[in-house]
């Protein structure tokens, strides 16, 4: 298994784009066929046209509103209700989704789309018992002989199979995802070679590396490693990439439980020394985060960078604060909140409870003292940057970032090596900071100047990213 150090990013996108992407399709569909539903008593097509271009221009609060006029107004139509029951889905409105999904579905109890939709929402809040029973219910829908086909014909068979029937093909895919999340990754590898989800004898995991090298799309990329976790049980270094790559996409649950995996399948005792560690200063150590929690930060994350919606972010990651009060990131998006308010002192409050929440978070301690660096607080500053890099050697930006304190207050020679230091790390990942090094030259031939030196922070190891 790798190491977090020699990881390197190849892409990188604000936001986490498979769930959104899948939501903007599911919505846009919903969106379409309810604007071609004709029968005027049941149907406003103003209010859907609306959400659809709203949706499309990027304005989702709009979008929602538009969506919640349109099921108001036609009560019984069931594709207005499911364009609401997306909406909010995809807006952290969980409640107000699984309302409205209920009520399309007592409606059209056997319409396949609700069915899927009702299915795909409940494994997004966690709820992976009602979720089966939707795909036990989609299962039924098909003709007798296919579901005999897809229960009992020979793995061979299945490719065609699912490739003339997609939406077993989804059924299949979701139960992965349950499998996988509920960490039972026997049952969910079984299932994948069952239907040639994955093949025995193929190298998944090299595939996934070549796919990263050459620079391949993200989702790409992201897919390649989800298959070589599947398909290759002792391909701890992929499983690792993978647990980390969903660690920084803020997937806490299902990283946390690949980063487990690969920890527990490398044969190398300094690996199982770097996963235990990576599990307890990046992903809360034994605090388990709840899926509707993890989904709500998410979900907030994006209102707040992707839309601007103040309001509905704070809303949303107080109740996920409020369903697992020991998870560390919701507190750092209360604080970054408030610090691009002005309010500074309340982001120290916040980034504070952060830490009494999670003392351990490497994330938490880099901020506030980067905090405390602006504040020109430099021995609180100095405390907290020394427990970062304390907490994960390998941080060349907030090493970069005590160094800058350190020569604030005078002491130079150890600015002098922890800057050198970072310098040589981030050299290796084709990073070279010229700026600190120009610095650093400067430094050496004329000695300390009025000016303090620049503390860049570059993005190189995947895992320890965003927030």
């Amino acid at each position: 298994m790798r190491s977090p150090t020699t990881i390197i990013v190849s892409r990188r996108t604000t936001g986490s784009r498979r769930v959104a992407a899948a939501i903007v399709l599911v919505l846009c569909t919903v969106l379409v066929a309810a604007a071609q539903e004709r029968t005027a008593a049941t149907l406003p097509p103003s209010d859907l046209g609306r959400a659809q271009a709203a949706f499309q221009a990027g304005r989702h609060t709009e979008a929602l509103a538009a969506a919640r006029r349109a099921a108001d107004a036609a009560p019984t139509s069931v594709r207005a209700l499911t364009a609401r029951a997306g909406m909010a889905e995809f807006m952290g409105e969980f409640d107000e989704a699984r309302a409205f999904y209920d009520r399309a579905a007592a409606l059209a109890p056997d319409d396949a789309e609700v069915l899927y939709r009702t299915a795909s929402f409940a494994v997004r809040v966690g709820d992976y018992d009602r979720a089966l029973a939707q795909l036990d219910r989609l299962l039924a829908l098909h003709p007798r002989h296919v579901r005999w086909l897809f229960q009992w014909a020979p793995t061979n068979m299945q490719p065609t199979l699912l490739r003339d029937n997609p939406s077993l093909e989804h059924i299949v895919q979701i139960k992965i995802d349950i499998l996988m999340e509920k960490g039972d990754l026997a049952q969910a590898r079984y299932l994948a070679r069952a239907y040639s989800i994955v093949k025995t004898g193929e190298n998944y995991c090299a595939h996934a590396n070549e796919k990263s090298r050459s620079g391949a799309a993200r989702e790409e990329v992201f897919t390649a490693f989800r298959l070589a976790t599947l398909g290759q049980p002792d391909a701890a270094d992929c499983i690792w990439w993978y647990g980390q790559w969903l660690a920084d996409e803020g997937y806490v649950r299902l990283g946390r439980l690949m980063v487990i995996e690969g920890t527990r399948v490398t044969p190398a005792a300094g690996n199982k020394e770097s996963g235990a560690r990576y599990l307890r200063i990046r992903l809360g150590g034994k605090r388990e985060v709840g899926k509707r929690a993890e989904q709500l930060f998410l979900i907030a994350r994006q209102r707040y960078l992707r839309d601007g919606d103040i309001d509905g972010a704070v809303r949303l990651f107080d109740e996920s604060i409020r369903l697992a009060p020991t998870f560390a990131r919701p507190y750092i998006y209360r604080a970054i909140i408030a610090s691009d308010l002005g309010d500074r002192e309340g982001a120290l409050t916040w980034l504070q409870r952060g830490l009494k929440a999670d003392p351990d978070s490497w994330r938490t301690h880099r901020n506030l003292g980067k905090l405390f660096a602006e504040l020109e607080r430099y021995p609180e500053a100095e405390m907290h940057l020394r427990k970062t890099v304390q907490l994960f050697g390998d941080d060349a930006g907030g090493r970069l970032a005590l160094a800058r304190v350190l020569y604030a207050q005078g002491k130079y020679d150890d600015f002098a090596k922890e800057a050198r230091t970072a310098v040589a790390f981030l050299a290796n990942f084709k990073a070279p900071v010229p700026e600190v090094r120009d610095f650093l030259a400067k430094f050496d031939r004329w000695g300390p100047g009025a000016a303090l030196p620049p503390a860049p922070d570059p993005d190189v190891i995947i895992g320890w990213n965003y927030d």
